[in-house]
């Protein structure tokens, strides 16, 4: 936004007519040498020498010196409508990447491995993804890395119909997930397998997005799968319940991420470090904010329901979200080896190559987050 300013000489008119006008020639001397004061300036105005004020600068020097600059576009996405990427959403609603010289196109591109192929073809610099299709896409070859995790724990829930009565029911059932190698068919397979049974037991379906998921529950197109709020309010309302709850056990996971390429980062380390200055800032700001989060959070997941929104804000913003989302080893690892269960060119992949977390430790460093 610019700001004018009238630099007209208000305090000298203000001057004057404090004095209500009674402003009078003492000596002839004084209106001579007024005369000659006027005659100076006027020499002055048309090009006459600047010598007795040498450190004067022109109007256009001065504008010049103080113009704000323009912001940087960046191009970002994000690959699910879920509270998991309220961050950058809520950065972009109240004008925070603004506040720190970014202009950032937000879209959403619906599932995991779009968003992926989007931010590896260059459709976009930056994407809010899964460390484990960050992790799969690494060892297909692709030049990326994490450089922020918000989400370090499976917020996920699996769940059934009301008719499930115990885990042999699931057998021969096919078990929805939202995208092939995703963090939903990560937990899954991991809350499949604390039910006693295998993968094989069970036929996986990628729906190709979570609100696909959901739909396909709803719609009865696959017997059970995992859920996370808001998404579960509907499913409760159908009459699914809870039969593995992994967010209870604060399972570790890379859930939701700052994705981009080695090469964009290293090339634009300050777009890079700003972006993550905002996503910090934000955090703090929603974690103060309650109610004015809530309408940005209803604009994102696009849910009315005030009761959900109200919990949604409670379990990600208060309990998961945390204030420096360091990218660190444990939790790298951990869904490494479980990501290897399906994706066996995982299995023996240094997860150091594929984190960075240089940005955030430069924004904790200098107290971005208080």
């Amino acid at each position: 936004m610019v700001e004018w300013s009238d630099n007209s000489p208000r305090v000298a008119r203000g001057r004057l007519a404090e004095r209500g006008g009674r402003w009078h020639v003492r000596s002839g001397f004084a209106l001579r040498a007024s005369a000659v004061a006027i005659g100076m300036a006027i020499v002055a105005g048309c090009g006459g020498s600047n010598t007795g004020n040498p450190t004067s600068a022109s109007p256009t020097v001065a504008a010049s010196a103080t113009a704000t600059p323009q912001p940087i576009k960046v191009k970002a996405a994000y690959g699910n409508v879920t509270p998991a990427n309220l961050a950058p959403f809520y950065a972009k609603e109240k004008g925070i990447f603004l506040q720190n010289g970014l202009d950032v196109d937000l879209s959403l591109i619906d599932g995991g491995g779009r968003s992926m192929a989007a931010l590896l073809g260059g459709s976009v610099e930056i994407a809010q993804l899964g460390g484990t299709e960050t992790m799969s896409a690494y060892v297909g070859g692709g030049d990326v890395e994490a450089v922020a995790l918000f989400v370090p724990v499976s917020p996920w829930v699996l769940m059934a119909p009301a008719s499930y009565t115990g885990p042999n029911d699931l057998r021969g059932k096919t078990i929805g997930v939202a995208s092939k190698g995703g963090s939903s068919e990560v937990a899954a397979i991991q809350q499949i397998e604390r039910l006693g049974l295998s993968k094989n037991d069970v036929t996986i379906l990628a729906t190709g997005s979570v609100a696909n998921l959901t739909a396909a529950m709803l719609a009865k197109q696959v017997y059970a799968g995992p859920g996370h709020p808001p998404d579960t309010a509907a499913l409760f309302q159908a009459g699914y319940k809870v039969i593995m709850d992994l967010a209870a056990q604060n399972v570790p996971a890379v859930e939701n991420c700052t994705i981009v390429t080695k090469k964009y980062a290293s090339e634009h380390k300050d777009v890079m470090q700003k972006y993550v200055d905002a996503l910090i800032q934000a955090i703090v700001a929603m974690k103060k904010d309650k109610p004015g989060t809530l309408p940005v959070m209803q604009k994102l997941l696009n849910v009315t329901d005030q009761e959900a929104l109200s919990q949604t804000y409670d379990y990600y913003v208060t309990q998961i979200f945390p204030i420096y989302p360091t990218v660190a080893p444990k939790e790298w690892l951990y869904s490494r080896d479980e990501l290897a269960k399906t994706n066996a060119a995982v299995k023996d992949l240094d997860i150091t190559k594929i984190i960075d977390n240089t940005f955030v430790k430069n924004a904790q460093d200098r107290k971005v987050g208080g």
